[in-house]
Parts: structure tokens; sequence; C-alpha cells
């Protein structure tokens, strides 16, 4: 029997918002460091939800494209533990985070079958680097955003993403559909901002609660 995905939830800005989503049951909890994101989140208030979160809710740092050195200092001063990189990091700034200590999730937008054959072996280089990613997250490409687009990942293109240990699907996910779509994909883990929030950047508890119920009640036998 293969367990129910775990729960991320991403793009959270208040303490309480973080702290209502871990009761919830929620796994990870996304912070993001995008500044062109309408999630984006300060350091000060990234550090007071980090110190907030209680035992068994991890807190993701998102960063798009950023240097290294820029990385490492936010989570030092945040205490972040894994960090979620959305842009077109190359795999070098992958081996230097996590030379640093941190666990880095590599994030792709599928926008077609050569899209997931550059995600293959950009992990497959991980590889060979002794460097095992947290996770390989998946998400819907849309031209000019990086990411909490609420577009979803395309039917023929989610039949075709490769069975993988630390798969996180995101892309449009919302407590009606994350259930159905975990089920083809078999994912380690969901990601969803947009499909539990009542405004960019502010999530609905009961929208929250209803998708992990969802993602949880997920069996393949």
């Amino acid at each position: 029997m293969i367990p129910p995905p775990l729960v991320k939830i991403c793009g959270l800005r208040s303490v309480s918002d973080a702290l209502e989503a871990a009761h919830a049951g929620v796994d990870w909890i996304g912070l993001n460091f995008h500044p062109r994101s309408v999630r984006f989140v300060e350091i000060n208030q990234a550090t007071e939800i980090v110190r907030a979160l209680p035992e068994g809710t991890e807190a993701v740092g998102l960063f798009v494209d950023r240097p290294v050195e820029e990385v490492r200092a936010i989570a030092r001063e945040t205490g972040l533990r894994i960090v979620q990189l959305h842009g077109n990091e190359p795999v070098e700034a992958v081996v230097a985070l996590a030379d640093a200590g941190l666990r880095v999730v590599r994030a792709f937008r599928v926008k077609d079958a050569a899209a997931i054959e550059a995600m293959t072996r950009y992990v497959d280089q991980c590889e060979r680097k002794s460097v095992a990613l947290e996770g390989v997250l998946v998400d819907a490409y849309v031209p000019g955003l990086m990411g909490g687009t609420g577009q979803a990942i395309g039917d023929d293109l989610l039949d075709e993403l490769p069975r993988m240990p630390r798969l996180i699907l995101a892309g449009g996910l919302t407590p009606e559909n994350v259930a159905e779509r975990a089920a083809r994909v078999l994912p380690w883990m969901v990601d969803v901002a947009g499909g539990v929030e009542s405004v960019p950047g502010r999530k609905d508890i009961e929208k929250v609660r209803r998708f992990v119920q969802a993602a949880r009640s997920v069996e393949i036998s």
C-alpha cells in the first residue's frame, strides 16, 4: 500500500495562518522570498513564523534565481533548514547549498515533454554529484510567471511524469481535484498556494482543512 502524500501549503505570510495550517495537519509551510510575488514575505516575519511552528511542521523557503550566498544568509537568519529553488538555478547552486547543510527542493515548470526530459537530466546530474534532492517539484508552465499561478499541468503531461520517490505535485491543485490528480501521479507530496486562499496571500482555513482531508484520502494499493 502506497501511503497518501504529504501536504505543503505555500505562500503563508502570518503566524496565525501558519499555525492554523499546522494544526490542520499540514506537513510543510512554504515561505515565499520572491519579491515579485503577491505572497512575498519579509525576513523578520518569516523568522517569526519559523519560530512559532510546532514540532513536526517544517518551513521551506522559496527563492527564484537568487545568489547562493543570499539564500544561505536568509536561511541562517530565519532558521530554515529546507530551501526551494524555483527559477533557473544550475546544479552547482544545489551542490553549494547542500554543502552548506541545507536540504534542497528543485522546482520545474512543465511546459512540454522536452521539459520533463530536461528535468530528468537535471536530477541525474545531481545524483552524479552525490547530491540527493529533498524533493523534485513539478508545476505548471505559464509564460512570465514562476509559480503560484493556479494553472494545472495538462493531463497529457501529467501522465508522462516519471515515477520519483520524492516527487512533489503542484499546479492548480484544489480541495476538489487533489485526490484525483494525486492518484494519477502518486507523488510523495502535494503543494498548493492559491487553491486554498480567500485572497492572494491569505489562506482560507476551511479550504486548507478540506485540502488536507482530500489529500489524505488517497490510497493506492
